[in-house]
């Protein structure tokens, strides 16, 4: 027989499984080859978008801001390049913000850079677990990953709270007017 301690483990397991087969199944097609969830395609590309944007940025104004910020202290300097290259971050989002109709992209493109931070860091302290280096990348991480990231996700959550307007489910919109044709 099966205590009940084995059967709620089982349970907990069959459910985990059937969300993770849900998440999962979201990024496959349909049988007409539309994507089930495009928000989830969409984030994810723009998600790698930002990635190289956030590298560039750093890899451009780090280099102009080292004339400017030699002088400084060390922790000014680092806040003002990271400052300034979440700036940029943050302006292009803004554009593309503005420029989307679905009001929920751009701060969705965020949560996903949350992901890889977390991930990122999750892996690091596996990787270097018995090691001072550890510290050393949390200090990187704070500075290239984690201000820039999290200001992102705080512009852009009040931006998305402001402007998101949910769809009304009866009324059509626009486009289905010129496709459902009888």
């Amino acid at each position: 027989m099966i205590s009940e301690k084995d059967r709620l483990k089982k349970e907990k397991q069959k459910k985990r499984e059937e969300r993770s087969k849900k998440f999962w199944s979201s990024f496959l097609f349909t049988e007409n080859g539309k994507p089930k969830s495009s928000f989830f395609l969409y984030t994810f590309c723009l998600s790698a978008v930002f990635v190289v944007l956030y590298i560039a940025a750093f890899h451009f104004i780090v280099d102009w801001l080292a004339p400017v910020t030699e002088s400084w202290p060390v922790f000014l300097g680092n806040l003002f390049g990271s400052l300034s290259c979440s700036a940029v971050g943050i302006v292009a989002g803004w554009l593309l913000h503005r420029w989307f109709r679905d009001k929920r992209l751009i701060f969705g493109t965020y949560i996903w850079l949350a992901v890889y931070v977390i991930a990122s860091v999750i892996t690091m302290a596996i990787m270097l677990s018995g090691t001072d280096s550890m510290s050393v990348f949390l200090v990187f991480a704070l500075w290239f990953a984690f201000i820039p990231v999290t200001l992102g996700l705080i512009f852009f959550f009040l931006l998305f709270r402001r402007d998101y307007k949910p769809v009304n489910k009866e009324e059509e919109p626009e486009w289905k007017k010129y496709v459902n044709r009888r």
